[in-house]
C-alpha cells in the first residue's frame, strides 16, 4: 500500500488519454443522489444496519471510517462492534495452536500485545514482514519497538531482504481460518483508513496459504521463484457456497485472472482502489465502458493526482470516477463485477504488484450475500466522496513510502 518516489522525467502512462468511452445511461431512482449511473442513498442512515453474518464460513468486515476527518473517524471505528479490528482481535484471542501471519507493516501496540499474549499462552506465532518495517522509520539503525517486543515474547520473524516489498496482509489461525484483505497491523490501517478484512473457514484454503507462507518463512524465498501459480484446480476452493480462487504475486497469474474477470463483465464494474496504474487493466475497463458496461470507481485522493494514476485518463475517457472523502487513505483494493464477483486482497492494480511484490488476493463467486456487502461499501464510499469535506491535504501517514523510481506504484 505504499508509494515510492517518482523521478522527474519518467514517462507517465498517457496511453489512455486519447481513449474515449461512453457510459450506458440508467434511469434515476427516487430519493437518491446519483454519481453518473450509480444511485447513492441520500444520507448514511439510508444504508441500514449491518447484515447478520453469524454462522457464515465467509465473512467480511469494513472499517467504520466514512467521515471526513481522522478526528471523527478513529473514535467511531474503535467503538464499532463491526470494525475490521474486532475480527482480528477475536481470532487472536481464540487461537489455540498456531498463528502464521504475513504483513507488510506491524506496529499497532494493541495488535502486538494480542500476538504477545497468544505466544505466552503457548500458541506458535510466526511472522513475515517487509525489511523496511523491521526498523524505526526515523532511525533505520534502531530496531522497531514492536519487532523487539514480539521477539522478546518468542515470536519468530523473517523479513524479505529485498528491494521489492513484502506487501501481503494475511494470517492463518490453527491451520483452518484465514484473515486477509487490505489491512496492515498499524493504528492507521485498523482505525483511520478505509480497509477491509475477510474471514474464511477452510482447511484446504488455509493449507494453500500456509504453503506460500512456509516458502517465505522456512525457505527464505520471497521473489518470483517462490510464487506458486494458482491458475487451475490448485487455486479453486469452496467455502460455504462460494467459489474462491487464490492468487499470489509476483508473477503468479494475477493480472491475467483480473483481466479475464473484467472482460466477462456484462452489466457493471465497481472498483475501490488505493492504486490503479496497470495499463492493461485500465484499457480493459475503458473498453468495457465503450461496450455499455457501467464502469464506476473510487480512487484514493492522495494517489489520484499521481503521475501514473489512471484517474485523469479515466475522467477524460468518460468513466464515472471520484476521489474519496476520507482524510486518511482509501486503502481498499476491491473490484466488484456485475454485483456478483469480488476481487479483493493486498494486490494494488499495478506493474509492481504483478511483477515484483509479494501479494495475495482472492476472486470470490457465488456468494450473493457477501457481494451485497461489498456493493454497500462501494455506495457508502461514493456517498462520502460526494458529500464529505476532508482537508485539502492528507496528513503524513507512517505507512506511505516513497514512490518507485521505475514509474509504477506498488
Amino acid at each position: 500500500m505504499n508509494v515510492r518516489h517518482i523521478r522527474p522525467g519518467v514517462r507517465a502512462i498517457a496511453v489512455l488519454l486519447g481513449l474515449t468511452a461512453g457510459l450506458a445511461g440508467c434511469g434515476s431512482t427516487p430519493s437518491v443522489v446519483g454519481m453518473g449511473s450509480v444511485a447513492v442513498p441520500d444520507g448514511l442512515d439510508a444504508f441500514g444496519a449491518e447484515p447478520d453474518q453469524a454462522g457464515r464460513r465467509l465473512q467480511v468486515y469494513f472499517n467504520d471510517t466514512y467521515g471526513s476527518t481522522i478526528a471523527s473517524n478513529e473514535p467511531k471505528a474503535r467503538r464499532s462492534a463491526t470494525n475490521t479490528d474486532k475480527s482480528f482481535f477475536d481470532l487472536i484471542a481464540k487461537a489455540r495452536t498456531s498463528i502464521d501471519g504475513s504483513f507488510y507493516d506491524i506496529a499497532d501496540a494493541d495488535a502486538v500485545a494480542a500476538l504477545v499474549r497468544a505466544a505466552k499462552r503457548g500458541v506458535k506465532v510466526r511472522l513475515t514482514t517487509d525489511s523496511d518495517n523491521m526498523v524505526e522509520h526515523d532511525n533505520p539503525a534502531k530496531q522497531r519497538l514492536a519487532i523487539g517486543q514480539l521477539r522478546q515474547a518468542g515470536v519468530r520473524i523473517r523479513d524479505d531482504q529485498r528491494s521489492a516489498i513484502m506487501h501481503n496482509k494475511f494470517m492463518i489461525i490453527d491451520e483452518k481460518t484465514i484473515w486477509t484483505g487490505s489491512t496492515n497491523l498499524t493504528t492507521s490501517s485498523l482505525f483511520r483508513h478505509n480497509n477491509n478484512a475477510l474471514v474464511l473457514e477452510s482447511e484446504s484454503l488455509a493449507s494453500r496459504y500456509r504453503r506460500t507462507f512456509n516458502t517465505m518463512f522456512v525457505d527464505g524465498v520471497f521473489g518470483p521463484a517462490g510464487t506458486l501459480t494458482s491458475i487451475g484446480g490448485d487455486g479453486l476452493f469452496h467455502v460455504g457456497g462460494a467459489e474462491v480462487s487464490l492468487y499470489f504475486s509476483p508473477k503468479g497469474g494475477g493480472r491475467d485472472a483480473v483481466v479475464d474477470v473484467l472482460r466477462k463483465a456484462r452489466k457493471s464494474i465497481h472498483f475501490m482502489t488505493f492504486s490503479l496504474t496497470d495499463k492493461e487493466i485500465g484499457e480493459t475497463l475503458v473498453q468495457k465502458s465503450k461496450h455499455g458496461v457501467e464502469v464506476s470507481g473510487v480512487f484514493d485522493r492522495w494517489l489520484a493526482g499521481g503521475q501514473y494514476s489512471l484517474y485523469a485518463p479515466f475522467k477524460m475517457s468518460g468513466l464515472s470516477v471520484v476521489k474519496d472523502g476520507n482524510e486518511a487513505l482509501m486503502h481498499h483494493k476491491i473490484i466488484l463485477v456485475d454485483g456478483q464477483t469480488i476481487i479483493n486482497g493486498s494486490y494494488n492494480y499495478s506493474k509492481n504488484a504483478e511483477n515484483a511484490n509479494n501479494e495475495s488476493f482472492l476472486i470470490i463467486k457465488n456468494d450473493q450475500g457477501l457481494a451485497q456487502r461489498f456493493e454497500r461499501e462501494f455506495r457508502r464510499l461514493i456517498y462520502a466522496a460526494r458529500n464529505n469535506r476532508p482537508p485539502a491535504f492528507k496528513p503524513k501517514d507512517p505507512e506511505l513510502k516513497v514512490e518507485d523510481p521505475t514509474g509504477d506504484q506498488p
